[in-house]
């Protein structure tokens, strides 16, 4: 790590200049000229080791850039694809919940459908029992047409508010002849029915 290599670093300084001041004490306590060859060596040496251990370092703080460059752009492109996961997720639950939806139509579908056909099954058959329906042309099969009539009966006034005319199917209520033609003798009614 970077911390280690920088703890080394120290220490190889730390010798290499207790190696320089173990060769000046040697310089000064000894002769002179017989040993300055030997520490301009060790200078030299102890520089060539200064600059080795001082590229080594920096060779370890550009790894360390570049392991926090690569780590800043994992998390940025992480980041991304977080966020498209998002968003797949979200479209996945609307297209869940659209799917649900559409289950949901097809069911109601599929029972309209259903009831449709026993609809249609059911046209032209009527249901059982004996009952009487209002005619109005002829009459269904099973069934028999029946009508009555009350003609030239006498009502109070033939004005609407006694006699309102009105026709239904094959049945009617109306004035007798033109209204308040025939004086006492103003209405008549007709009921014809399909039985079975």
């Amino acid at each position: 790590t970077l911390l280690e290599v920088k703890q080394w670093y120290q220490r190889r300084v730390r010798g290499a200049m207790i190696t320089v001041l173990c060769c000046v004490l040697f310089f000064f306590g000894s002769n002179v000229a017989g040993n300055l060859d030997q520490l301009e060596r060790s200078l030299v040496s102890s520089m060539t080791k200064t600059t080795k251990l001082t590229k080594k370092l920096l060779e370890a703080q550009t790894d360390s850039t570049v392991v926090h460059y690569d780590n800043a752009t994992a998390a940025a492109h992480v980041a991304v694809l977080q966020e498209k996961v998002a968003a797949l997720q979200s479209v996945l639950t609307a297209t869940n919940a659209q799917q649900e939806a559409l289950n949901a139509l097809e069911s109601t579908v599929e029972e309209l459908e259903r009831g449709q056909q026993e609809l249609k099954a059911r046209v032209g058959s009527w249901p059982a029992g004996s009952y009487c329906i209002f005619a109005n042309g002829e009459c269904p099969a099973g069934f028999t047409r029946y009508s009555g009539y009350i003609k030239a009966f006498d009502t109070y006034s033939y004005n609407e508010q006694y006699i309102k005319a009105v026709q239904f199917g094959d049945s009617y209520m109306r004035c007798h002849g033109p209204c308040g033609r025939h004086q006492g003798n103003d209405a008549e009614f007709g009921l014809t029915t399909c039985c079975k």
